[in-house]
């Protein structure tokens, strides 16, 4: 409060003394702008309109979420700038530039949108600079990132996002940093260079083989890395620190080699793209890269017409929690579609009552041999989950605000609980037709839960101790082991597809189950004429329902104990369509007619069974049935008329 009553002192006598000289105008001026609260450059920055022009979507939500969560910006790819620049210099909304230079640059003819001259940029430079534009039309800016590549240019958007100022005219600035940087050559495409940079710390230019001559000083000087695919060109293999003539066409290796000093080759070969992508998401930090070489050796599988998924074992304390497993693991693997077909089977061969055996790997070849010729399969995936890992860490994280006080700091001190939950899965991969091991793997998925459990604030001059974070075995969100179980799938499915390699049939058709379409609704109201119910659904003409279709008649009834909360369904009863409307239908209860009046004020379902066949373009055929005239309907329901209206 006290600054904002100098503030406007300050302001009235700057607009009302006009015996003041300029230079005393000037310091009342920065007098008051001293006062004013310094806020972030991107709070400021998003009062406007905006244009953010960058390489593509990602960076483009990188920096929104660096924005206030009320903005205006519109992506706009760098590749529809040539078409659009004419837009963006006459524009009334600000004009934000990203650019990742591992993904594309801006040419010289477009540097009129960008405060900064772009023939000063060297390739270790991380650009930041902007401008304020000032005019009849209003405030607006101009701002531009440019970095080598995604590392440097995050941190540029983060540092921008920290900046303080107090007024437009803060913003107007430039910033160059010149970073440390590598030197990536890659025979396998923008993707995994996009990949690579997202993943890593690491600031780096890259070339292919074939533009080897425009890095060529810096292969001297600077990291090495290479991220290869076979083939590798002449060129390229004599620069590398592995002679990859040694290794086998289902190989792939990783390797560090020092090249004096902080300066490293760097070797990820992969057999196969997937391989490739693995090794960069294993490696992501390069300085993990071992020295000696690792081969590793991928099976290779062709001509697979069927995988068996045996149901996956999981653990019994905690089957009400992370729920059906095995079928869970059955639809993860058949939507990767890693074969043709995949089937899961329904019965373990004789003499053995369960599938125990299958989910902890003791199983016996003749009988691996057995339920695959049983099953006309080709393969056999089994496993089980082993086990969860729980943990929770109560931690204080410290922030401050200003105070009223010149002195003094009001410092928020808030105690976070992070739970997580780390589940373990064991699989192995047999051959169906000698029931030999063709890979083996153990992964493992985790689930992370913070929550803010208290906020505490001091106001004082010093920043106050933090108490030493305090860790416990429990967790108390038990929806915690159902996603580590999920993410632990997940896991075994990059895991199949980055260390196996396999090699599509060309024309084999793709097995695709569709799950048929749940058609449900509402009761409105229950009728009840004499001895015959009927009911009243909010779905009808509009969503395909039919004179004679059936629907069953449930409520939803809740179990709750002190172990957990289940949803069943309490079937009720069945009913007929007799009458259809646009938008609702009324239905003649056959079956269960008591249990539906009893229930009638509850919150009723109606879930259609059974539709009518589609009427046909012949007439109905008319017989005589006891001397009575009767349309021939669908003889599994009686179908009856729709009452007619009365007239008043």
């Amino acid at each position: 409060m006290r600054r904002w009553v100098c503030l406007v002192a300050v302001a009235f006598l700057a607009s009302s003394l006009p015996t003041f000289s300029a230079a005393q105008r000037d310091i009342l001026r920065d007098i008051a702008r001293a006062l004013k609260e310094p806020r972030p450059a991107t709070e400021l920055l998003a009062r406007t309109p905006m244009f953010v022009v960058t390489n593509d979507e990602t960076l483009f939500n990188l920096f929104r979420t660096h924005l206030p969560p009320v903005h205006a910006a519109e992506f706009v790819p760098l590749k529809d700038l040539p078409s659009r620049i004419d837009e963006l210099i006459v524009t009334e909304r600000s004009v934000v530039v990203i650019i990742d230079r591992s993904r594309g640059d801006l040419t010289i003819e477009q540097r009129h949108i960008v405060p900064y001259d772009l023939t000063l940029i060297r390739r270790q430079d991380v650009i930041i600079a902007s401008d304020v534009v000032q005019d009849s039309k209003g405030v607006r800016f101009r701002v531009f990132f440019s970095a080598p590549s995604y590392a440097g240019l995050k941190q540029a958007i983060e540092r921008f996002s920290r900046r303080l100022v107090r007024e437009p005219r803060d913003l107007r600035f430039q910033e160059v940093t010149p970073v440390p940087i590598c030197v990536v050559i890659t025979n396998a495409g923008q993707e995994v260079v996009n990949a690579f940079a997202e993943r890593t710390n690491v600031n780096f230019v890259w070339a292919t083989p074939e533009t080897l001559s425009r890095v060529q000083d810096l292969l001297v000087t600077e990291t090495e890395i290479y991220l290869l695919l076979p083939p590798v060109s002449p060129s390229v293999r004599e620069r590398l620190p592995f002679n990859l003539n040694l290794l086998a066409p289902n190989q792939s290796v990783v390797l560090r080699k020092n090249k004096g000093g902080d300066y490293w080759q760097v070797l990820l070969y992969g057999a196969f793209p997937q391989a490739l992508q693995g090794l960069i998401r294993r490696y992501s930090d390069i300085s993990t890269v071992p020295q000696e070489p690792l081969v590793i050796t991928h099976p290779v599988i062709g001509s697979v017409k069927r995988l068996l998924v045996v149901p996956f074992g999981d653990i019994a304390y905690y089957r009400d929690r992370v729920g059906d497993f095995a079928t869970q693991v059955f639809r993860a693997v058949q939507n990767a579609r890693f074969t043709t077909e995949t089937v899961m089977p329904t019965r373990p061969p004789e003499p053995l009552y369960d599938w125990s055996p299958f989910q902890d790997g003791t199983i016996e070849r003749k009988y691996l041999v057995e339920l695959a010729k049983t099953n006309e399969a080709d393969l056999i995936l089994a496993g089980r989950l082993t086990g969860f890992d729980t943990q929770t860490v109560r931690r204080q994280v410290l922030s401050s605000l200003p105070s009223p006080a010149a002195d003094r700091r009001i410092w928020e001190i808030s105690t976070v609980r992070a739970e997580t939950a780390t589940a373990r899965l064991q699989v192995w991969l047999y051959e169906g037709q000698t029931g030999e091991i063709i890979w083996r793997k153990t992964v493992s998925g985790a689930a992370t839960k913070e929550t803010i459990e208290s906020v505490r604030r001091v106001e004082s001059a010093n920043p106050p101790p933090l108490q030493p974070d305090r860790v416990s075995m429990f967790i108390s969100d038990e929806k915690l082991y159902s996603s580590a179980a999920t993410s632990a799938v997940a896991e075994l499915l990059n895991a199949m597809r980055e260390e196996i390699h396999w090699l599509a049939q060309p024309g084999a058709p793709v097995v695709v189950t569709v799950a048929p379409t749940v058609i449900e609704g509402l009761v409105g109201s229950v009728e009840i004429d004499k001895d015959t119910v009927f009911v009243y659904i909010d779905i009808g003409q509009n969503q395909g329902i039919k004179v004679g279709d059936a629907f069953r008649i449930y409520r939803e009834v809740t179990v709750k104990t002190e172990r957990k909360t289940v949803r069943l369904e309490e079937d009720l009863g069945e009913a007929i369509v007799v009458a259809v409307y646009p938008e609702a239908c009324k239905a003649r209860v056959i079956f269960g007619a008591d249990a539906v009046t009893r229930w009638k004020d509850a919150a009723l379902r109606a879930r259609l069974t059974k539709a009518t066949e589609k009427p046909t373009t012949e007439q109905p055929q008319e017989t005589k049935l006891e001397g009575k005239t009767q349309t021939e309907q669908n003889p599994s329901f009686p179908v009856l008329q729709a009452p007619a209206e009365k007239k008043p």
